[in-house]
């Protein structure tokens, strides 16, 4: 692994992803080029346990390294988050098997409770078709869901949980089906893939809702799920300030309509540049708070309930996020004119990839519901 501090690495690559923008645009993955780089800065294991050979970054690196990856291209940014994320899933596999995962060049999958899972000695014997399997053009081991059964029946819940078992494979023994065929994202390879019928050693599966990891720090007593959406609510963050870039340069390069001041000196749109700017700084606060109080509690080994009530905190966050990125996005697209109609335009790409984006799950706005609830008096879902 490179000895480069993780975000100095990630900036030293913005002229590479950059200048392969395009190229990765059209193959719909990322670019050799990238992917080499990537493994070479060793930013693939920005989440992966030090015990295992990753960084092992705090939640704020994490945040800036993916902020940064995602400013440079908002694809190579997707999928970079979501390879990251995988990667990270090594701290919950047993030691014996997790160290296959942490040493692969890079991992994907899709983590949605989508095919099944049959209990047999030594494993589980696995299924499923999943959708939105990003990143997995250059990756070595895929991932997915499936709901327990027992005997052929679902097992009781546990703590108002459905048993749900998360596995990893070798890429080789997943059907992937090409179809990425969208407006925004469009480099991130999010093909849907089949897992086939094929028996998961147990050591290679772990509980979605885990929170006691086999290696690494407190990071992962997050839990798989809530440990995800941090390098997701990053590429937020990156996509939004580079939008916010670009209608900067748009406007210094002369941007006007006749009869009217040029558009840098109008006050409205200064205005409202200042005003998404300083949005947008408020919400990376925000991320970073929110997501270091959740460690912290694990830190501190606090009471379930307020654990459970800080990763709820973080949910609301990658939404607030998100919607604050997507707004930023909106008006600096809307104030290009046609200097963000035309191709090629990178400000186009921000607008485009964070309406793809911003529209996924982990970004549902009932997290603000669930942390409603608590202050209500009201029992949030337990998922």
């Amino acid at each position: 692994m490179s000895a480069t501090q993780p975000l100095t690495a990630a900036r030293e690559l913005r002229g590479l992803i950059e200048s392969e923008a395009d190229r990765v645009e059209q193959s719909q993955n990322m670019t050799p080029p990238i992917v080499d780089a990537l493994c070479e800065s060793g930013l693939f294991r920005l989440l992966v346990p030090r015990e295992l050979g990753g960084f092992e970054a705090d939640s704020s690196t994490i945040l800036e390294v993916c902020e940064e990856i995602a400013f440079a291209d908002g694809s190579v940014g997707w999928s970079f988050a979501q390879n990251t994320t995988v990667m990270a899933y090594s701290a919950y596999l047993a030691p014996d098997h997790a160290k296959r995962l942490a040493c692969a060049r890079a991992a994907a999958g899709m983590f949605a409770p989508l095919g099944v899972a049959h209990k047999e000695a030594g494993g589980f014997r696995v299924s499923g078709s999943y959708p939105f399997g990003s990143g997995c053009g250059h990756s070595e081991f895929m991932g997915g869901t499936a709901m327990e059964m027992h005997d052929g029946q679902p097992p009781a819940f546990e703590n108002g949980l459905p048993l749900l078992r998360a596995f990893i494979v070798p890429i080789e023994r997943v059907l992937i089906k090409g179809n990425w065929d969208v407006m925004g994202l469009r480099g991130t390879g999010s093909f849907d893939f089949e897992v086939p019928e094929q028996f998961v050693e147990e050591g290679l599966t772990f509980s979605l809702f885990e929170t006691r990891p086999t290696s690494g720090g407190a990071l992962y007593g997050l839990g798989p799920v809530p440990l995800g959406t941090i390098s997701t609510c990053a590429w937020a963050l990156g996509v939004a300030r580079r939008a916010l870039h670009e209608i900067v340069e748009i406007v210094n390069a002369g941007r006007a309509r006749m009869g009217a001041l040029p558009l840098r000196e109008q006050q409205t749109f200064q205005r409202d540049l200042g005003l998404h700017t300083m949005a947008l700084r408020s919400a990376r606060l925000l991320a970073r708070e929110a997501y270091s109080s959740a460690v912290d509690a694990v830190t501190r080994s606090e009471s379930k309930d307020r654990r459970m009530e800080r990763i709820r905190e973080t949910r609301a966050a990658a939404s607030y996020v998100t919607h604050v990125a997507k707004a930023a996005t909106v008006f600096a697209y809307e104030a290009s004119g046609s200097g963000g109609l035309r191709n090629p335009s990178r400000l186009q790409r921000c607008f485009r990839d964070m309406f793809v984006g911003a529209s996924h799950l982990v970004f549902d706005e009932r997290n603000y519901v669930e942390i409603a609830k608590t202050r209500l008096g009201l029992e949030p879902l337990p998922f």
